[in-house]
């Protein structure tokens, strides 16, 4: 059982380096693609955005058929299509071309964020489930970031031309998704899957020979509709929570290297470096020691506790910077100067290191639907959570840059700060426990609890 799930961390862990690979890398290489491509500060949102509009399509199309035929069967296409769209980035001509190859790339990252979270939480025994997910999804998405920064950077080293750089750190972006193609199409089925849904699977013989025991199946006879709506409660709160929660992330991981680095006073790539290093990372790190010990909901109300007081004081202190004792002289419309930078620089990484702990690390990881909710129905409840958070997100993401320079930055994050305090009550509220459960367990005490 170890083995097997660690060796579904490794796989499923490469496709989530992939997207937070290509996340990041089209933010540190806007600036270099203006000088080939031009566009406005609009049709940079919409462009950024193009990879979310690609996921919210694939998601509904691939969670619902990994319900129907199963995880394995179509586990790898994803990382094609993540490959097949980072690489024709880097030949892209026009504008229109661009946005087309980051909506290919975005249908590859829809389909993974369904598969990847359910095979690994199906493969996953309760006692460290949590553990596993974190380590899949926000430590590799995280490096993945890493990854972006540190190709950038050899690039700029090395003295490439800004017109053959962008192409290269968005091109890049293939690599880690190649190569885990092979390894994917040869995984097996989940077991989640082939006793609960399909006991009659081919692949059951060969995870029995691996685990050394055999399977305990029990085929689940209830209509899948009726599994469907009866988890839709469920279902709408992790939507909400997880668009809540990237409402603020995405638009923080897309544009923070850019408008935050800036008013900090660093490059993005010192941005990226330091916010993983010192802030995620270590985070990261304790929310792995703590999640199969004190549970899920405790960590993301101490994460977004802290998310709210940090982001609500870099809100004041670009606002109202006299209350920290500060001169005017030390505060722009584009930069902090000073005690001014010192002071933003703390907040904003406290508020990166809170999130980590919590809300980064279990809602960012697309990790509260799939524990929440039937084997029969846990792909396709999974697709419509990718798909609305994709959407939203994507729409923000475009709106953002209008929306700054109509309201400021001190507005924008000052409105995030009020988003962690509503996500902290819906967490806390609405999404069961699973800490230690098996996922049948979790969906049984649910049901118990709504009369069902």
């Amino acid at each position: 059982m170890v083995s097997l799930s660690w060796r579904n961390v490794i796989v499923s862990g490469m496709g989530v380096l992939t997207d937070g690979y290509n996340l990041y890398s089209i933010s540190l290489a806007s600036f270099l693609i203006a000088s080939s491509i031009k566009f406005t500060s609009d049709q940079l949102g919409l462009l950024v955005a193009g990879s979310y509009f690609g996921a919210a399509l694939s998601a509904l199309i691939f969670g619902i058929s990994a319900d129907r035929i199963g995880r394995k069967r179509i586990y790898g296409l994803d990382v094609t299509l993540m490959a097949l769209g980072a690489g024709l980035q880097a030949f892209s001509q026009s504008y229109v071309e661009l946005f087309l190859a980051r909506l290919i790339l975005g249908i590859g990252i829809g389909a993974d964020y369904v598969l990847s979270p359910v095979i690994v939480a199906e493969n996953s025994e309760g006692k460290s489930r949590g553990k596993m997910m974190v380590i899949t999804f926000a430590v590799m998405w995280g490096l993945g970031a890493v990854l972006a920064a540190f190709v950038e950077q050899v690039g700029l080293l090395v003295g490439l031309p800004s017109a053959l750089l962008w192409r290269i750190v968005l091109g890049f972006g293939a690599v880690p998704a190649i190569s885990v193609v092979f390894l994917r199409r040869r995984i097996y089925e989940t077991m989640m899957f082939v006793s609960r849904v399909k006991p009659e699977h081919e692949d059951v013989k060969k995870i029995e020979r691996e685990l050394g025991k055999p399977i305990l199946t029990s085929k689940d006879s209830t209509p899948f509709l009726r599994r469907l709506t009866s988890s839709a409660i469920l279902i709408v709160a992790a939507s909400v929570l997880w668009l809540l929660y990237d409402m603020y992330s995405s638009t923080f991981a897309i544009f923070g290297p850019i408008t935050i680095a800036s008013n900090l006073g660093l490059t993005p790539i010192d941005f990226t470096y330091v916010a993983q290093f010192l802030a995620g990372i270590p985070g990261q790190l304790i929310c792995i020691f703590l999640i199969d010990k004190i549970g899920r909901k405790p960590l993301i109300a101490i994460g977004y506790a802290g998310v709210a007081i940090w982001l609500f004081a870099y809100s004041l202190l670009l606002s109202h910077p006299a209350l920290f004792g500060l001169r005017g002289s030390e505060l722009s419309t584009s930069q902090l100067v000073g005690e001014a930078a010192l002071l933003g620089f703390s907040f904003y990484m406290l508020n990166y290191f809170f999130s980590a702990i919590g809300p980064a690390s279990i809602i960012g990881s697309a990790m509260v639907t799939p524990e929440i909710v039937p084997t029969k129905v846990r792909a396709t409840s999974q697709a419509i959570s990718v798909s609305v958070d994709r959407l939203a997100t994507a729409l923000n993401v475009t709106a953002f840059p209008l929306l700054l320079s109509h309201l400021g930055l001190s507005i924008m994050v000052g409105f995030y700060a009020g988003i962690a305090l509503i996500s902290t009550v819906i967490a806390l509220l609405v999404i069961p426990e699973s800490k230690g459960r098996d996922l049948e367990r979790v969906v049984k005490e649910s049901d118990l609890q709504k009369g069902l």
